[in-house]
């Protein structure tokens, strides 16, 4: 995770706990006789974030020492579901080793604390990179990377059988390197339903602590059907208009609202004909007329912005 303050992309939008009624956390602690706590960077709906220190590894002379833990206490304040989701999410993420999906290192407990142990980035949500820019929009070079270097992590996910389920900016990670890296796998679901029979269905847990985030969900996902990949090629197109427009699609509607009021997303301005093709075709309300995959949306999306860029040069550099 983060070394920033700001928006670490883990705000469910449930109860808060009141830490001030739990053990007293402070800088130079030690978990387990492992994790030396350093500084607090971020605080969740019912978790912080701290900066800490791995002895084992730095005693060890290893480099990239520091980590991230996220911590839930679990009390009274603390919904159950809300720590079950968070021990499906380090299981979770676990196995799914990709450069642009944060790495999870192991889930522990010391007594009523439970702690996820995370690799630490440098940089800032899209979200806060947004409200940096002018009108909100991104530059087209660092769309075409968010829908390279996401749309890379989702297609590895669900080859995986998991939908992340909640694609919003402050999910997605700019490191100081350029790099992208999707986070918070706090609400994914599994896609196939023998994995599903396992545990009890991730949408009734979101159902009971109202997490789903209305603002980039499709509206499958809204109607509380079961999770699949379209609802994250969905998410993602919502995100790539948000980004190259400034502002979401359906204005301060969601998308079943938008659907039942026949709302359609009104075309950007300065994405070519070929681009918008691609980006509206995965905007489409129902799954059966949406684009089928996240691999197709970003081949789709590459090459429509190749030819545009290809026509630019050809007007632009003609010599007749």
């Amino acid at each position: 995770m983060s070394d920033d303050s700001s928006d670490l992309g883990y705000s469910l939008a449930v109860k808060t706990c009141r830490w001030e009624d739990t053990p007293a956390l402070q800088p130079g602690q030690v978990l387990k006789d492992r994790y030396l706590l350093i500084k607090e960077i971020g605080v969740g709906g019912q978790s912080k974030v701290y900066k800490a220190r791995d002895l084992v590894a730095y005693r060890a002379g290893l480099d990239n020492v520091d980590v991230a833990l996220k911590l839930i206490w679990d009390n009274t304040d603390v919904q159950k579901d809300f720590v079950s989701l968070v021990h499906r999410e380090a299981r979770r993420l676990r196995d799914l080793a990709h450069p642009n999906i944060v790495r999870v290192y192991d889930m522990d407990q010391t007594g009523a604390l439970h702690f996820m142990v995370m690799e630490l980035l440098s940089g800032n949500p899209l979200s806060k990179v947004l409200k940096q820019k002018d009108q909100r929009q991104l530059e087209m070079q660092h769309v075409q990377r968010i829908v390279h270097d996401v749309g890379s992590a989702l297609a590895y996910s669900h080859s995986k059988g998991i939908v992340h389920s909640d694609l919003k900016p402050g999910n997605i990670f700019i490191n100081d390197d350029g790099s992208i890296t999707l986070i918070d796998f706090n609400i994914s679901a599994p896609i196939a339903p023998h994995m599903r029979e396992k545990e009890e269905s991730t949408l009734k847990i979101l159902v009971r602590l109202g997490a789903v985030t209305p603002a980039y969900a499709s509206p499958q996902q809204l109607q509380g059907a079961d999770t699949c990949e379209a609802d994250d090629v969905f998410s993602f197109a919502l995100l790539i208009y948000l980004c190259l427009a400034g502002h979401r699609p359906f204005g301060p509607k969601n998308a079943l609202e938008a659907m039942e009021a026949g709302v359609r997303p009104k075309r950007i301005e300065h994405v070519s004909s070929a681009q918008w093709k691609v980006l509206s075709q995965a905007l489409a309300f129902e799954d059966e007329e949406r684009t089928a995959s996240i691999a197709e949306f970003v081949a789709g999306f590459q090459l429509a912005s190749k030819q545009t860029t290809t026509g630019w040069l050809r007007s632009h550099l003609s010599w007749t």
